[in-house]
Parts: structure tokens; C-alpha cells; sequence
């Protein structure tokens, strides 16, 4: 058929590969000249027209259903529509990179810093003394391992804050509330708003419970196995103190060991008064 294009020279002018273009044909967009007596299939120039905006749909990752609607709709309102639509979908992708981008340049920081890190003894480092303001949701396991989890929203929950809860006793001992874990929200979680709404709503009908931590608190970062841990909160709460005390744990990395003998960094928060 002259002035017609064969579907392998289509293929090869515009780089896809023949069974894209007979993916077109099923999906309605793209119907080419079928030749009666060797099914040969042909397109025209014309047919290239709608091939390119099908490309251009493609490349601004637009679905071929939509695409299929615009172009049946012989709309110019429908194309504006379309790509008004398109590019609110990139730019909520950009600000979801983006707060990935800081979830790992975060990391990073936190990675450099224990590479590098030894614990104070001498407690010399822990930070003056400042207001606090934060929401940490808690929920014991019981109730945890009794949650629907089919039907909740967990994009984004890899990034929560776990926090922990200390107590030290009269004698010095301290006493882990190992029932329950705690969880905040960094400013780099992505569906921030949905996870919060989430545990909000859990609070309200008693499924977490939300402590409103205020005050003057210090901190001071911890690397090691559980175990120090324990005697490094002792020897921390005996250097200021503190008895009859509630100290909040922030775990910020685990390092991984197959003994399951994990090491852990961790920012201490510990309760004083202001100086």
C-alpha cells in the first residue's frame, strides 16, 4: 500500500517493539489498516499523530486507559485536564523524594557518627539542659499482635521513631517496660499525616496510649548491646541522682548480628531541673 508504513518499519522509526504496537491495537488506541488478503498491518501518517502522543502520555507516565479517554474524547479541555491531573501526581512524587532524600541523608549522619562514636563515662557530654515537646504513642504488645493489620495504612511506618521506657528504682535498679513500644513521628516520614491521623484515632478509642512528654530533660547518646545499655542507664541515673526516675530511650540504628545480640545507638533522655 503506498504512502503506508509497515508495522516493522514503525517499530524500528520510533525504537518500541512490535508487540507494543500490537498492545495498542488490543487497548483501542492505535488501530491500524489491516490488508484484507495477507493481514499485513499498515499505518499513516496520521496513525503516527496518535502514536506520539501516545509516547508522550507514556514518557509523562500517564495510563493508557486515560490516554485512551482523551484521545476518544477529541477534547482539548480533556488533554488540559489530563496533564493538570499528571503533573500534581509528579509533584507529589518530588516531595515524596524528596523526604526520602532526607530520610537518608539523616541516616548517613547517624552512620558517620557511629562510626566514630565512644561512650562517656564521664558523662562530661550530655547536653545542657532544655524544654522538650514531644507526642510519642505507645501500645503494649498484647493489644499490638491483635491489630487488623490487613486494614491499615503502614506506608511510611519503616520510619517511625521507636522509643523505649526506663525506670529507675529506689535501690538504683533499672526496670524496662518491655511490654510496650513506643513510636513518634520524624519530620521525614512519608504519609506522615495519614499515620498520625491513624494513632490519633487509636488513642481515642484506647488502643495506643499518647504521652505528651514537656520539661526540662538532658540527653546523651549510647552505643552498645542491650546489656550495657542497662548499666549505663544505672551509672548515668548514680551520677545525677535520679531515683524514682522515668528515662525515655530513642533507638536510632540497630546493628544486625545473627546471635541475635544486637548493638544498638540510642539518644537518653533524662529528667533535670533547669540551671
Amino acid at each position: 500500500m503506498k504512502g503506508l508504513l509497515r508495522i516493522g518499519q514503525v517499530s524500528k522509526l520510533y525504537g518500541i517493539s512490535l508487540d507494543t504496537l500490537r498492545h495498542y491495537d488490543r487497548k483501542g488506541l492505535l488501530k491500524p489498516i489491516i490488508d484484507s488478503q495477507n493481514d499485513y498491518r499498515y499505518y499513516s501518517l496520521e496513525h503516527l499523530d496518535i502514536l506520539e502522543m501516545i509516547l508522550v502520555g507514556k514518557y509523562i507516565n500517564i495510563p493508557l486507559d486515560q490516554m485512551k479517554e482523551r484521545i476518544d474524547s477529541e477534547s482539548i479541555d480533556e488533554y488540559l485536564s489530563m496533564v493538570k491531573e499528571q503533573k500534581e501526581r509528579i509533584n507529589e512524587e518530588k516531595r515524596l523524594l524528596n523526604q526520602l532524600d532526607q530520610y537518608a541523608e539523616d541516616m548517613l549522619e547517624v552512620l558517620a557518627t557511629i562510626s566514630k562514636f565512644k561512650n562517656d563515662y564521664t558523662f562530661s557530654t550530655a547536653s545542657a539542659y532544655k524544654g522538650i515537646d514531644i507526642t510519642i504513642y505507645s501500645i503494649d504488645l498484647g493489644t499490638l499482635l491483635q491489630v487488623d493489620t490487613n486494614s491499615q495504612q503502614k506506608e511510611g511506618i519503616e520510619a517511625l521513631e521507636q522509643w523505649a521506657f526506663y525506670h529507675s528504682e529506689s535501690d538504683g535498679t533499672i526496670v524496662e517496660n518491655d511490654e510496650v513500644v513506643g513510636f513518634s513521628f520524624p519530620d521525614s516520614t512519608i504519609n506522615t499525616i495519614i499515620l498520625q491521623k491513624q494513632f490519633i484515632f487509636a488513642a481515642e478509642h484506647n488502643i495506643v496510649a499518647q504521652h505528651h512528654i514537656t520539661g526540662y530533660y538532658a540527653n546523651i547518646m549510647f552505643w552498645g548491646v542491650k546489656k550495657d545499655l542497662m548499666e549505663y542507664l544505672y551509672k548515668l541515673c548514680c551520677h545525677f541522682g535520679l531515683h524514682y526516675s522515668t528515662l525515655i530511650v530513642k533507638y536510632k540504628f540497630a546493628l544486625l548480628h545473627k546471635n541475635m545480640d544486637h548493638e544498638y545507638f540510642v539518644e537518653i533522655y533524662f529528667p533535670k531541673n533547669p540551671v
